[in-house]
């Protein structure tokens, strides 16, 4: 290269990544900044568009009540459930003290969702834009 820079790494198509590890940073509700290691499941670009739309694009029940008000309780309880689903699709393994099970993801998204929202931009990140290191 002219600007004397060299490529750090060889780039070859067709040898992907199983898996990304990465330790994601988020803030606890009491203001501490928690470390959650976790490994993520590689794909490609269109096999994330896949998995968007496989999670979020099904039909979701209106969120009303018994008498038919709107209802905020059942909102938040479908976007628990589609948020812990997306987090046991996106996971191969986690650095919690539970196993990595759609019953602990959707622990997780409704009881740390700032916890759940972190591991679900950071994927999207990594797919999307890679990052540095390794």
């Amino acid at each position: 290269m002219s600007d004397g820079k060299q490529i750090a790494r060889t780039v070859r198509l067709g040898q992907r990544p199983a898996n990304i590890n990465d330790v994601v940073r988020f803030v606890d509700v009491d203001g501490a900044e928690l470390l959650l290691p976790a490994t993520f499941r590689y794909r490609t670009l269109t096999e994330f568009g896949g998995l968007l739309d496989e999670v979020f694009g099904a039909v979701l029940e209106t969120p009303v009540d018994e008498q038919g008000r709107m209802s905020s309780k059942i909102q938040q309880r479908q976007r628990v459930q589609l948020n812990g689903q997306y987090l046991f699709a996106i996971l191969a393994d986690w650095g919690l003290d539970v196993p990595l099970t759609i019953a602990a993801c959707i622990q997780l998204a409704d009881e740390l969702p700032a916890a759940a929202q972190a591991l679900m931009d950071r994927y999207r990140q990594l797919i999307t834009e890679g990052r540095l290191g390794n």
